[in-house]
């Protein structure tokens, strides 16, 4: 199991887009975006353990040109809303048999 994380960036005025195009490319990242508010760009990334993620971070994310702050949020308590990876049903409703037809059929 590994883990989600959100990782919310200052940069250097002018540089969201690009840096946001070049952090989308990193292996780990699903997505980075250019934002409004207090952080610039915000990714987020799936790594398998907590050392691939500080070195997606550390080595990765802040060597991108413009990046100047970097506040990294893990998440505890992923699928809240089921958007997540489709889970195995308690109870599956039998297969339909192939051959059979869903009219029946008309003597004729």
């Amino acid at each position: 199991m590994g883990f989600g994380s959100y990782i919310l960036m200052q940069l250097a005025p002018g540089t969201a887009k690009t840096a946001a195009h070049a952090i989308s490319k990193i292996d780990g990242v699903k997505m980075a975006h250019a934002v409004t508010g207090p952080f610039d760009v915000i990714a987020f990334a799936e790594v398998p353990d907590l050392t691939t993620l500080s070195d997606l971070v550390l080595s990765k994310i802040q060597k991108i040109k413009g990046v100047q702050k970097t506040q990294t949020a893990v998440v505890v308590a992923p699928d809240v809303f089921g958007h997540g990876p489709k889970r195995a049903r308690l109870y599956k409703r039998p297969a339909r048999p192939k051959n059979r037809s869903r009219r029946p059929a008309r003597d004729g």
